[in-house]
């Protein structure tokens, strides 16, 4: 955005008003309301800025040091950390190298794309797993509206020791779920759901409800493989945030203050196609054979109804910035 000769007469005009003979210090003051006026027009209204630190999400610095610490919990979970909480935190002790090996910020369109592709993503998960085609996996940590889920589910092919962790934190570390069926460490279909969350969705952590419980938790972790999948197969952005750094795009800062790097996945393609295409009503996702690298592979695309074409997006990593 460029400032128009009117604005520069009207910072002018504001500036003149302060002082015909200005000393040292209302020069310097002077100089500090000039570049706040400019900062003002150049950027944009909707400009904003993400920033994550480990003070609005200690449960991340919790995380880099490989422990849980002095792990808050509600009240009326308490009796269920009396009887196995040290299983609850052993147990993620074992798995925390793996839910550093990536974290992923998703933002609400990326969170909307990928559940308008769910049915697509649903049967290609189901041909992988079903069929025995090949590895699958899904290890890291999810960000999705405040709520932190860390999971490593492992499907090796011609295998049926599979492996399956789920932990399930608000930001500040506060525990709600655990899942963990794990052919490695002998511990089979054990979950665990916080009652802030069981008293939301009918559930109890009881021995009448724990199919209940079971079936919440995979709910939960199929949502977690979509995102996974749409990352792989669609083309999407994504933002590579280094550790205690600051990038800059055309509409948004993002901060990372910790000691731990951040991915950041936007669908900028899919917020216009809401607006221009009339995405709710028109059209489906299908997922395209393509050859890469002399291999087939498949590709996540957008089909409209009517123009039969497809919409995306070149993924594109910006740069750091001091």
């Amino acid at each position: 955005m460029i400032a128009s000769f009117q604005q520069f007469a009207a910072i002018a005009q504001t500036i003149a008003k302060q002082s015909t003979q200005p000393n040292a210090a209302s020069a310097m003051a002077l100089e500090k309301n000039l570049k706040k006026h400019l900062t003002d027009l150049m950027t944009p209204k909707d400009f904003k800025t993400m920033k994550i630190s480990y003070s609005n999400y200690p449960i991340l610095e919790k995380l880099h040091k490989g422990s849980l610490g002095n792990m808050p919990v509600y009240e009326f979970d308490r009796r269920f950390f009396e009887s196995y909480g040290d299983v609850f935190v052993n147990n993620w002790k074992l798995e925390s190298k793996t839910f550093q090996q990536e974290i992923n910020i998703i933002s609400t369109p990326f969170y909307d794309a990928t559940i308008k592709a769910e049915k697509s993503l649903i049967d290609l998960w189901g041909d992988i797993v079903k069929n025995d085609t090949s590895d699958f996996d899904v290890k890291g940590c999810y960000i999705i509206k405040g709520f932190v889920y860390m999971i490593n589910y492992e499907v090796k092919k011609s295998s049926n020791d599979n492996e399956l962790v789920l932990y399930m934190f608000d930001k500040n570390g506060t525990p709600l779920a655990m899942f963990i069926d794990s052919a490695k460490d002998n511990v089979y279909q054990n979950g665990w759901v916080s009652n802030f969350l069981s008293k939301e969705n009918e559930i109890t952590s009881n021995e009448d409800n724990t199919f209940k419980v079971h079936t919440w938790i995979l709910a939960i972790i199929r949502e977690i493989v979509i995102l996974r999948m749409f990352k792989s197969y669609a083309d999407v952005e994504t933002k590579i945030i280094p550790p205690n750094s600051k990038i800059k795009d055309i509409d948004c800062k993002y901060v990372n203050d910790t000691k731990l790097k951040l991915t950041y996945l936007d669908s900028k393609w899919f917020t216009n196609l809401v607006k221009s295409d009339g995405f709710n009503v028109r059209g489906h996702f299908r997922l395209q054979p393509k050859k890469e690298n002399g291999r087939w592979t498949k590709e996540l695309i957008w089909i409209s109804e009517f123009q039969k074409s497809g919409y995306t997006a070149k993924a594109r990593i910006t740069s750091q910035t001091s």
